[in-house]
């Protein structure tokens, strides 16, 4: 049942050629400055880029976008800064700046055949002590679909730059293969053309929400019908839907540091220095970018790069896939989805939620509400007054040091492990305003 959940995944194969490149290396800088508010909002829209942001004392955003390319001509490497898809634009209330690829390119990304799809599905545990505790994980196949597949032209421009027209398409009994320039222009004019886009673009739409909704009504189904389910048989099938996705010809990502122009292998390093007020805000749409902001509030999404902030003082940011670095959480909601290497030294004030993620925190200050889903959180010190600490946890472990902190405890909890240490030593005290409020399930808690 699950591989045909994801058989729908296997509409599209590309096939790309590597070659090799001498080692030339060209760069050029461009610079933009915007006279703006003090609390002007910082918009980014950026792929594959190294984004550093430092504060300064004056009213004015400015902008450094540094661009380096190395294994082309002179004139060629000309051309790509002409056609970088950078700008900055903006008034005093808001600046807006792009970072994405070459417009010749069309996208940031490409498909291979020959690299390897590294997807992170969770080691899922069912409990299944009768019917009514079957738990179904929010799996979050969170695909980095960064190529339209409204515009197969674009594909189509990557072949005719490296010179090799070379396309592959199978589903059941239907093999397209096309390997010669004449092949793909009439392919170009059969109506199987129009009706792979119509069916690409209906895959992009379903693929997020087949697999979770025909698990649960199977499920439901059972339930029902008091039929027995084994637990090792749906622990086969997860198991055989991560190895489907292990196998499959596709890379959902692209790192523009090698890319091919014209049949060379190119390295390509793109970078913005930006210099804000102290006062300044983030909006972030970035994809494959390595992140650093100063004391700000940033709000957005960051993906499959890596965020480092020293104090966000605000927000609301989701990252996925990124290792997190943050100094100091106040006031913020955070999201963290498949982050394998968070950390924060400092959270006040704050909602967190976590995803199939690992995250450790020095210490808690006051008014945190944590939330995880088949993660685990480890938590090394409380503020002597953190007030009341909401640990929500699902599938989870959690290691909570509170050394000679005292606290209260509640606990609203099924089908947990709960090693609280602190028993031995501290009971319930009354005479401290700290509470630890633990709700969960299916989940590990130690207490030190």
């Amino acid at each position: 049942m699950i591989h045909k959940l994801y058989k729908p995944i296997f509409s599209l194969l590309a096939i790309c050629f590597l070659g090799t490149v001498s080692a030339q290396k060209f760069d050029k800088k461009f610079t933009e400055n915007f006279k703006v508010n003090k609390d002007v909002e910082v918009a980014i829209n950026a792929t594959n880029t190294d984004i550093n942001v430092t504060t300064w004392s004056k009213n004015e955003v400015q902008v450094e976008a540094f661009i380096e390319v190395e294994g082309i001509s002179k004139e060629e490497a000309e051309k790509y800064f002409k056609n970088w898809n950078f700008e900055a634009l903006g008034n005093s209330k808001k600046v807006k700046i792009k970072s994405r690829g070459n417009i010749s390119n069309g996208k940031d990304f490409v498909f291979f055949n020959d690299m390897n799809f590294d997807f992170v599905m969770p080691d899922i545990d069912i409990q299944m002590p009768d019917m009514d505790a079957i738990v179904i994980p929010d799996m979050d196949f969170d695909f980095d679909f960064d190529f339209d597949f409204d515009t197969m032209e674009d594909l189509e421009d990557n072949m005719e730059r490296k010179g090799r027209y070379s396309f592959e398409y199978h589903n059941d009994d239907e093999h397209i293969v096309i390997k010669t320039k004449e092949e793909w222009e009439k392919f170009k004019k059969s109506k199987k053309y129009e009706e792979l886009k119509k069916s690409f673009r209906k895959t992009r739409r379903d693929i997020k929400v087949i697999d979770k909704e025909k698990l649960k009504e199977s499920l439901e189904k059972a339930k029902l019908q008091m039929k027995n389910i084994n637990k090792e048989e749906i622990k086969k099938g997860l198991d055989k839907a991560r190895e489907v996705l292990k196998n499959m010809k596709f890379n959902f990502g692209f790192n523009e540091d090698d890319v091919i122009i014209n049949g060379k292998k190119v390295k390509i390093k793109k970078r913005l220095e930006i210099k804000v007020p102290k006062g300044a805000t983030f909006d972030l749409n970035t994809k494959h970018c390595k992140v650093k902001l100063p004391n700000t509030v940033a709000s957005g999404n960051v993906k499959y790069g890596a965020f480092n902030a020293n104090n966000l003082i605000g927000g609301n940011l989701t990252v996925d896939f990124s290792p997190v670095n943050i100094n100091s959480l106040n006031a913020c909601t955070l999201f963290l989805n498949n982050v394998t290497d968070a950390k924060i030294a400092s959270v006040t004030n704050s909602t967190m939620r976590n995803n199939s993620s690992e995250i450790k925190i020095i210490k808690i200050n006051n008014g945190v509400n944590f939330s995880d889903k088949f993660g685990k959180v480890t938590v090394e010190s409380f503020n002597p007054n953190f007030g009341e600490f909401v640990l929500n946890l699902s599938n989870s472990e959690a290691i909570l040091n509170f050394g000679e902190v005292h606290s209260n405890f509640k606990y609203q909890v099924n089908k947990v492990k709960l090693n609280n240490e602190r028993v031995k030593y501290f009971k319930n005290n009354n005479k401290t305003a700290n509470l630890l409020k633990v709700i969960g399930e299916y989940s590990s808690i130690v207490i030190k």
